[in-house]
């Protein structure tokens, strides 16, 4: 206390040590013998005798308070010090309006023994708020808890809250998982502190079995707490090993988890987590390390799999992106089955190094693997680019074909058509791929389809076809680069059909269609004005228009009307 005297005792105080010292009264105030004074404070109903004793210096040598407090600078010091002073009652310092709480301002009333006798009323009620009363106020020891024990440990927290309870309540699972999450990271905190030693990795394994074991029959009752849980686990152990060791130390702690994340027929979830979590919370080359530990038993668990685990593969890949390490790595990551944006960005990043031959080996894998062909519709379409890029015309051509009946690009097939000698197999599969387009017109749900059959009619100059079309198709878009020739091949046909076709609009919901069909209108308006007088056009429109009374706002004929009648 050299630095503590009657002049400057103020400013080691708190400002609420201050507040409760203003409720304190000195009495009975002695010094008995010189610069040593004993008195007794009263802080509500209790009483503690207190002592100062001062050099001719006026500097404070000890004092001495027997309140809970002990050698601490407490309010009832204050208060003595205060009176020697200015032999009077300690004011309240000046706080800002509302910076006590109610809650402070009854703390500050309280003795220990009123509060003491609350708490222990309240435990009485509240048998899981007395555990983790003890929990957080108890220093536990360290201690080597065995599978057995872990298990017994976490079934008594359990009962301390269900108790005899036939029906439990979400509330009471969260409750006991609070019980369980206070426990375990105090269990763990042996390995925590020292990561390197084996014993404590076993005990913390030891801990996540028994939470695993304890709490997977209740987890999708209170799932984000039952996951809360392990995210804290995860985060203080990786907390420790990535910012308190050493780098040769650093490298112990990961060699310890490594054998446990794979022996080759399964993968360890929580020991895949944890490692990503140090993985996240280290430097570049500490992150290297990880990966290269990491790729060998990722490999091994996938020996002879031609897909990966989604969470492992995942993991992986978030880890060779992260540390730059895609390319020395390419031949070990796999694709992961029905994850299409996941296998999709795998193989462009293939495409990208050029490493086209494992592109290709993928893109295979997965289409061997799909079971609908109009899965398949993104790998083929790659494929069509790695084959091209590889000068491979004839398995280009080849892709075009699988593809031809699911994209319906009029250009692959006038390709495939052009390049297939004219025999009767040619003919035959023409039919085919049309008959397979036709067969999905409903109604403009297929637009790549319904375009396919008319621009193969427009290509065969099949016009009678085409003005026939005009009544099924509902997108009068595909129409509109063939509407001169089908004009001039039957004009009062092709206008009849229009009025018939398009007295609604499209149920084709895209917005590119939609916004692309109004610009249509004014065309498809020229067009007939070219091939028809405009009194024809009215007579005729007119005629024709009296058989549909109910025209769509928005639709060609609704927009012929206005510009027609």
């Amino acid at each position: 206390m050299a630095d503590l005297s009657l002049k400057n005792f103020k400013k080691h105080f708190a400002d609420d040590v201050k507040l409760w010292a203003a409720q304190c009264t000195v009495r009975e105030c002695d010094e008995e013998q010189k610069g040593t004074f004993v008195a007794f404070v009263d802080q509500g109903v209790d009483s503690f005798d207190v002592s100062l004793k001062i050099n001719p210096k006026q500097e404070i040598v000890s004092c001495t308070c027997d309140c809970p407090k002990g050698d601490s600078m407490c309010q009832h010091k204050l208060a003595l010090m205060m009176h020697i002073v200015g032999n009077q009652k300690v004011a309240p310092p000046k706080l800002v309006k509302n910076k006590i709480t109610p809650l402070e301002k009854i703390f500050s009333q309280l003795s220990h023994d009123d509060l003491k006798t609350w708490l222990l009323k309240t435990f009485e009620k509240d048998k899981a708020l007395q555990v983790e009363f003890v929990q957080e106020f108890t220093k536990e020891e360290e201690k080597l808890w065995t599978l057995p024990e872990l298990e017994k440990k976490l079934k008594e927290l359990q009962k301390v809250v269900f108790g005899a309870k036939k029906n439990v309540e979400t509330a009471d699972f969260k409750k006991a998982m609070g019980l369980w999450e206070n426990f375990a990271l105090s269990a763990i905190k042996p390995y925590s502190d020292r990561p390197t030693l084996l014993i404590y990795f076993e005990l913390f394994k030891n801990v996540l079995t028994a939470l695993i074991t304890q709490i997977s029959p209740i987890s999708t009752r209170t799932f984000t707490t039952y996951d809360n849980i392990f995210k804290k686990i995860y985060t203080q152990v990786a907390n420790s090993i990535a910012t308190n060791l050493s780098a040769e130390d650093f490298k112990i702690a990961i060699n310890l988890i490594m054998p446990h994340l794979s022996d080759g027929s399964y993968y360890n979830a929580p020991m895949l987590e944890l490692s990503l979590r140090i993985f996240k919370e280290v430097d570049i080359e500490k992150q290297k390390q990880i990966l290269d530990l990491i790729i060998p038993r990722y490999a091994k668990f996938h020996s002879n799999q031609k897909f990966g685990d989604a969470v492992f593969t995942k993991t992986i890949m978030q880890m060779v992106e992260t540390t730059g390490e895609f390319e020395n790595y390419l031949e070990e990551i796999l694709p992961i089955s029905y994850a299409n944006s996941y296998n999709v960005d795998l193989i462009e990043k293939l495409i990208n190094l050029k490493k086209y031959d494992r592109a290709i080996k993928i893109c295979n894998i997965i289409i061997k693997g799909n079971y609908y062909p109009e899965y398949n519709v993104p790998y083929y379409v790659l494929l069509k680019k790695l084959y091209n890029a590889t000068n491979n015309c004839e398995a280009a051509l080849e892709i075009k074909k699988e593809l031809l009946p699911l994209t319906g690009n009029f250009e692959d097939f006038l390709e495939i058509y052009q390049s297939t000698p004219d025999t009767p197999e040619r003919k035959a599969w023409k039919s085919l791929i049309l008959s397979k387009h036709r067969s999905k017109n409903r109604g403009g749900e297929f637009p790549n389809s319904d375009e396919f059959c008319i621009k193969m009619a427009a290509s065969d100059k099949n016009y009678a076809r085409l003005i026939d079309y005009l009544k099924e198709y509902a997108l009068v878009q595909f129409f509109v680069p063939f509407l001169d020739e089908m004009l001039a091949f039957n004009k009062l046909k092709t206008l009849k059909n229009l009025l018939q076709g398009f007295v609604f609009m499209s149920k084709m919901s895209q917005p590119e269609y939609v916004e692309k069909e109004k610009l249509q209108y004014p065309v498809v308006l020229d067009l007939l004005q070219k091939y028809f007088q405009e009194q024809e056009l009215n007579q005729y429109f007119s005629q024709y228009a009296r058989e549909f009374p109910r025209v769509q706002e928005g639709s060609l004929v609704h927009f012929l009307s206005k510009h027609l009648l």
